[in-house]
């Protein structure tokens, strides 16, 4: 069957129904959310169990849905030992001629599985996010909110004309490049561990050889010490040391009694000194022929 539009109507023989506006949209207008601003229909969290979904737009089959400002939706409590998961939609119903937002629960399960879309005549539903809710929490956290705004196969971005921006290839493309730079980045730490490792070992190795060097020197000048040690105790052995101290004593005793005849004053002869010889001594006085003696 042959269709057109949109015409004007004369005498109401041209009229149109709401799906002939959707169908026509729907012709060069793809299902998704709207990509400006980036935070359109974002799911964020607010307080407790209560999270928002952002001010955005989106398109479902033609059909246009818009949330105006941040919209609240109180999640179900938790359970008290098993997980489960909630997956935010904005979900498309034909019958109810609705477009709104809508929480699909999965069954509690220590590992649980995100619930199943529906995508029919009657219902199309295009998930914004999921929300993990573990057990016994009374407050959802960023970290357990998983965007899934550009996932194509779940929900994905609007784009002319029909077709939705593919973005498992930039997706790809992208956690390629992450995985690359990850791997860089840890060979390249690996490299720098290897390297500081490498300097410690040469330190290490510098240190015990100055250590063993320190070592050596130590045990070296010992020995030559310990050697001049023993040769001057061959030297000086007991008979000789004991010789050179009665001789040092002697001459200690002489050069005593020297000082007290040359630096006293002698008017009688109270003492006599007497020498074995007369080898470096000098003395000044007055010589007495008769007494055979030196007065000063």
């Amino acid at each position: 069957m042959e269709k057109s539009s949109f015409f004007n109507s004369v005498s109401g023989d041209r009229t149109y129904k709401a799906e002939d506006w959707a169908s026509y949209f729907a012709s060069f207008i793809g299902n998704g959310v709207f990509p400006l601003p980036s935070s359109g229909l974002q799911v964020v969290v607010n307080d407790g169990m209560t999270i928002n979904i952002r001010a955005g737009k989106a398109w479902i089959n033609g059909y246009f849905y818009m949330n105006t400002s941040d919209l609240s939706i109180t999640l179900s409590t938790a359970d008290g030992q098993l997980k489960r998961i909630d997956r935010i939609v904005i979900r498309w119903d034909l019958t109810n001629r609705t477009i709104a937002a809508a929480v699909k629960s999965s069954a509690f399960s220590a590992a649980p599985v995100a619930p199943a879309i529906q995508r029919d005549a009657d219902i199309y539903e295009l998930v914004l996010a999921d929300i993990t809710v573990q057990a016994g929490v009374t407050a959802i956290t960023q970290g357990n909110i998983t965007d899934q705004r550009l996932n194509s196969e779940l929900c994905g971005v609007v784009a002319a004309v029909v077709q939705q921006i593919d973005t498992t290839a930039f997706n790809a493309q992208l956690q390629a490049w992450f995985e690359e730079y990850k791997d860089l980045s840890l060979q390249e730490y690996n490299d720098l561990t290897s390297y500081m490792g490498s300097l410690k070992l040469l330190g290490d190795g510098q240190y015990a050889a100055l250590e063993a060097y320190m070592n050596a020197f130590k045990i070296e000048a010992t020995a030559d010490f310990n050697e001049w040690m023993a040769g001057l105790e061959a030297i000086l052995d007991e008979n000789v040391a004991g010789n050179l101290l009665n001789l040092i004593n002697g001459l200690d005793s002489r050069v005593t009694m020297l000082e007290a005849v040359i630096f006293n004053d002698i008017t009688t002869n109270p003492f006599l000194i007497l020498f074995d010889n007369l080898n470096g001594i000098t003395t000044t006085g007055v010589w007495n022929e008769a007494l055979r003696r030196i007065e000063c």
